[in-house]
């Protein structure tokens, strides 16, 4: 029961921060945080298909996905660092990789500790190596998605 809880609190407690967070920028960062949450949750798909991570009690046993960490604190620290560093790629990727650092150490240590998930077939270092590579393909994806509305603005201005 306990292991449902911390889930439970997992998915809900970090959506209070984007109280902060203005609704247009929201919806700017929208799309990358919707891609990149796809991502992961393939990537746990996959993980339950090669045992890379294994979640004791998931909030919804028929999915291998892990929904309370990809939409709670993955999905709002994405908007965050976002926020708060995009258009400055070496700070982007100097925070991101501090949070898949704290995320691939000592949280995974902390979550193991309490029974949430354990790493089985995947090393901290390879979790760590995946979420850098998954950062920058969202900054790519990012710059993709400013680059289609810039041009849809142009258009519109034109025609």
């Amino acid at each position: 029961m306990k292991g449902k809880i911390m889930l439970v609190a997992l998915l809900l407690v970090p959506w209070l921060s984007i109280l902060k967070v203005h609704k247009m920028t929201f919806k700017r960062y929208l799309p990358v945080l919707t891609f990149s949450s796809l991502v992961v949750a393939l990537l746990s798909e996959l993980s339950s298909s090669y045992t890379w991570w294994k979640i004791r009690k998931p909030l919804f046993p028929k999915l291998s996905s892990s929904i309370p960490f990809i939409f709670g604190p993955f999905f709002i620290a994405n908007l965050w660092i976002f926020k708060l560093t995009y258009g400055n790629f070496k700070n982007y990727l100097l925070i991101n990789g501090l949070f898949d650092y704290l995320f691939a150490y000592p949280l995974t240590t902390l979550a193991e500790k309490l029974k949430v998930y354990k790493m089985v077939n995947m090393t901290r270092f390879q979790l760590f190596a995946l979420s850098i590579a998954t950062s920058i393909i969202n900054y790519l994806y990012q710059l993709f998605i400013e680059d289609v509305l810039e041009n849809k603005s142009e258009i519109k201005k034109q025609g």
